[in-house]
Order: structure tokens, then sequence, then C-alpha cells
């Protein structure tokens, strides 16, 4: 088929009548290897007579093929949401779906799912429930244990795994300094090749003791409907390849543990990969996670640097794939960093969002977090009430203040003495009250990080508000306590005990963690 006739199929495949339903209109949606035909209530899906290498739609065999393949793996996850594949035929009169006729293509037909229900969707409607989540692993769990397995190194082994992430490092060399730095570069090219030689042993035993299914391969938010009634569907799994498909169970899952904390939700994804870990039993290995969330996150970088290459693209569609590029690669060199050590110091006035930087620390790498606001509290015996005040008095007089930092600093001693990462979420506005952790640090011989949050004062305001429309948090500050805070910043003597780093909190948290790994 030459390229007039393709036009003249496509606009054929457009008009109602080529539908034996006939829907009252057809849109068509393309991809980099499909056209998509939204007919009402159903959805075609036709193959472009492509060939990138890993993936191969040349032919028509080879269409026919992946078409069947795509019906028979997603019938897996998507239930009787996909239908059959269809025949696209020429006949008098033009293109048709279906009838007599000279087979020209194949189409996968599925019923149309209803996208305000897809997981992206809920998302951004903040309607996403942990529930929902949880019915989700309850789904996969079923899938990969009926899964077929691998477990003859033919997939999944370190020297696989070694191939496709060394395969992604060669294929954004041409990226360097435009939508990835150098620098992180560097950073995740040192860590995954750290990574595959340090647990060549992990990688054999997950083949060993089949952990190499055959999965999803393309699991994140956009393939996957969340109904208000019955079970959640996931779609278009990889069909067009087996190395993308055939892979560890951690490998897969962490796709959508990567997709939720790039859109800012580490809650989700931590909740989702403790359901995981909790379902899955020894599918699940806790080692991997970081590996295989910042090779997800590296490919999705790589995907969008493409496109960001694209000389068709106009102005606007080119500032955004570079940007979204260069955010995935942000958050790789996240995931690629060390894991938090000794004590991280949040400061700032209330408002200013520490507590919220906090939280996701808990949520990406569980650390421990002594939050004054609580430790305050439970001292003087009023857990969960309101003890509201104004500045310098009632419980937040001078004195309560020291004594709330001194136990804080013998808390965060016990915490380092385990082994473990502790973070401070409170104001810490005074030298002296810095100190103290600086002190619980020297004698445990662990480093300090001094991280200031700051915003504009009508951003802090605004936090303060809606805090205070929500209600619940432990925290008693308003606008008027914050108004009168003043942070004494770090002298000479001080900053020889401590790295010092400024967050903007008004940028969103894969910024803020990516502020706070590369500004050592």
């Amino acid at each position: 088929m030459n390229n007039t006739q393709r036009k003249a199929m496509l606009d054929d495949l457009l008009k109602v009548d080529r539908y034996e339903f006939q829907p009252e209109e057809v849109e068509l949606v393309q991809t980099h290897a499909s056209w998509v035909f939204l007919a009402g209530d159903y959805v075609y899906k036709v193959k472009k007579p492509v060939d990138y290498g890993f993936l191969d739609f040349s032919t028509l065999a080879q269409r026919l093929f992946c078409c069947e393949e795509e019906l028979r793996l997603n019938r897996r996850l998507g239930g009787d949401y996909y239908l059959r594949v269809e025949k696209v035929v020429r006949r008098e009169g033009g293109y048709f779906f279906g009838g007599d006729g000279w087979v020209v293509d194949y189409a996968v037909v599925m019923r149309r799912l209803p996208e305000a229900f897809l997981m992206k969707n809920l998302l951004a409607r903040n309607e996403l429930e942990e529930r929902q989540i949880e019915a989700l692993v309850d789904l996969l769990q079923t899938f990969y244990e009926e899964a077929e397995v691998f477990n003859d190194g033919s997939f999944g082994s370190r020297e696989k795994v070694g191939f496709d992430v060394e395969e992604n490092f060669s294929q954004t060399e041409v990226f360097l300094n435009d939508t990835i730095l150098i620098r992180d570069y560097k950073r995740i090219v040192e860590f995954s090749r750290k990574f595959l030689a340090d647990y060549g042993k992990l990688f054999a035993r997950r083949v060993k003791t089949g952990a190499i299914r055959e999965g999803h391969g393309d699991l994140h938010m956009e393939h996957i409907c969340l109904p208000p009634q019955g079970p959640p569907v996931v779609y278009d799994c990889i069909e067009f390849n087996q190395r993308f498909r055939r892979l560890d169970v951690v490998n897969d899952i962490a796709f959508l543990a990567m997709d939720l904390d790039f859109n800012n939700r580490f809650d989700f994804a931590a909740r989702f990969m403790a359901c995981c870990r909790e379902k899955l039993g020894e599918l699940y290995a806790p080692e991997l996670s970081f590996f295989y969330k910042c090779y997800r996150a590296y490919v999705r970088g790589k995907v969008w640097s493409f496109i960001s290459s694209d000389p068709a693209l106009d102005k606007d569609a080119l500032k955004n794939a570079r940007a979204t590029a260069g955010r995935y690669f942000q958050l790789a060199a996240v995931y690629a960093a060390p894991k938090p050590a000794g004590i991280i110091l949040l400061a700032g006035v209330s408002g200013s969002g520490k507590s919220y930087l906090a939280r996701v620390l808990v949520d990406l790498w569980g650390v421990k977090v002594l939050r004054s606001d609580v430790v305050r509290k439970e001292m003087l015996g009023l857990a969960g009430q309101n003890a509201a005040a104004p500045f310098g008095k009632g419980i937040y007089t001078r004195e309560m203040t020291v004594k709330t930092y001194s136990e804080m600093a013998r808390q965060a001693a016990g915490v380092i003495a385990q082994a473990a990462a502790v973070v401070i979420d409170a104001a810490n506005l005074k030298a002296a009250d810095r100190k103290l952790f600086y002190a619980v640090a020297r004698k445990a011989g662990v480093p300090v990080r001094l991280v200031v949050c700051r915003a504009p004062r009508p951003v802090i305001e605004e936090n303060l508000k809606q805090r205070a429309e929500v209600g619940g948090d432990a925290s008693d500050a308003d606008i008027s306590i914050a108004r009168r805070q003043r942070f004494e910043p770090p002298d000479c003597d001080e900053l020889e005990n401590v790295s010092w780093v400024d967050i903007d909190t008004r940028k969103d948290l894969v910024e803020q963690l990516y502020c706070l790994v590369t500004h050592a």
C-alpha cells in the first residue's frame, strides 16, 4: 500500500458508514506505532507499517501476528474489553472494517473504557483512593501467579538486564547537556553498573526462583482503569517485543510506582509498593525497587528525548517534550542517589513546606521523622490536642522550645544508634537549637544536612490558611505566628559542622528532591 492508498484508507475509516453499528462520529488518535479509531463505544486499533528495530510491523503477516498477540495477552488483565481481531478490507466503495473484500490490514477491536475512571484522570481530580490501589494489587497478584515463568536465563538475568540498561545509555548520549545533564548521566550510569556488579547473585536467584514472568511491560497510569463497579482493568500491554514483557515482576510494577512518583504522589507509590510486598511474597524483592524505578524513569526520559528531536513539533510541543524528558531524568537521578544518612535538619518558618517534604522522605526512603509539633505535645500529655497560643506564649515559650529540641536530640541519637537516618522536622530558626543536633552527629560520626525550606510570604500564608481549613494537623502555628518568625542563617562556625542547601518549596516534589540529592 502506498502513501496515497494509505491516506484514502484513513479517510474512509473515519466515516461512520464503515462500521457495522454506525457510530455517531469517529475520531482518529495517532501514536508512533498505531492509528486508533474511537468509534462510539468501541476502539479499533490498526498498526502502522513501521519498523523501529525493537518493533516491527512492516509486513501484513507481522501485523496480523501482533494483533492476535495483543488480543491474547491483553485478555489476561483486560478481560472482555478486548473483543476480536477485525479485517480491514477494500471493496467497491472504498475501505471498510469487516465483510467481504481484499484484506489490506487488521485491527484489534475493544470496548471503549470509561476515560473518567482512568487512573491518571482520577489522580488529576484528586479522586484516587488507597482502596483502589489495593484492589489493583489484588488483580496483579493473581495475574503474576498465573503468568508463564521463564527460569532458563533467557530473560531477566543480569546479562539481559545489563544489555537493556546499556542500550538506554548509548541511545541517549546524543542528548547529553540537552535533556539530561552530564553529571546526572554519570551518576545514573555509575549507580546502574555498580548495582548490576554487586547484585549478580540476586539476579541469578530471581531467575532460578521463578520471578521472571510474562508480565505487562507497560504498566503505568494511562493503561489502568478503575471503574466504580467491577474489578480494575489493565490494558495495552507490550505485544510487539518479548524482551520488554518477559521480565522480573519488580521491573513490571516499578513502572507504576515511578509514574506515581513522577506525578508527585510518593505516598500512593509507597502504598502501592507496600501492598505488592505484602501480596506478592517472594515474587517481590525490595532490593530491586530503586534500581528498576531508576531504569523506568530513564526509559521515559529517553522516549521523550526522541520526541523532542522531531522536527515536525511546534515550539510549544518541543518545549514540553524537552521539559518532560528532563524531569524524568531528574527523577532517575534521585533514585540513583545514595539513601539519606545521618541527620537531615529541616528548617524554615511555619508554613514553608517542611512537613510536606518530610513526608516525601518517609515515603521514598523510609527514614524516621521527628516532628517538633508532635514531640512537644507528647512531652506535655497533649497529643492530638489544639494548644494554640500567641507567639512565645503557652506551650511555645522559649523554655519549652529548648526542652523540646533537647528531647528531639536525645531521640535522634537513639535512631542514629540503630544505623538509621533521621529527619528533624522543626522550625530550627535559632543556631543554638540546631547546634544540639550537630553535637549528636559529631558524637555518632554521621553527617548533618541543613535543608532550609523557603517560599514567598503569600505562599506561606496560603499554606497556613489551607492547613487551618483542613484541620487535624499537629501544628498550631497560624499566619500571625509565621509573620514574627525569623531564620538565623549559619555563621562560619556552624558551616564547619553542616552542609547547607536552600529548597524553594514552590517547586514540585521531584524538583525539591533533585535539589536535595544534587547539592551535597
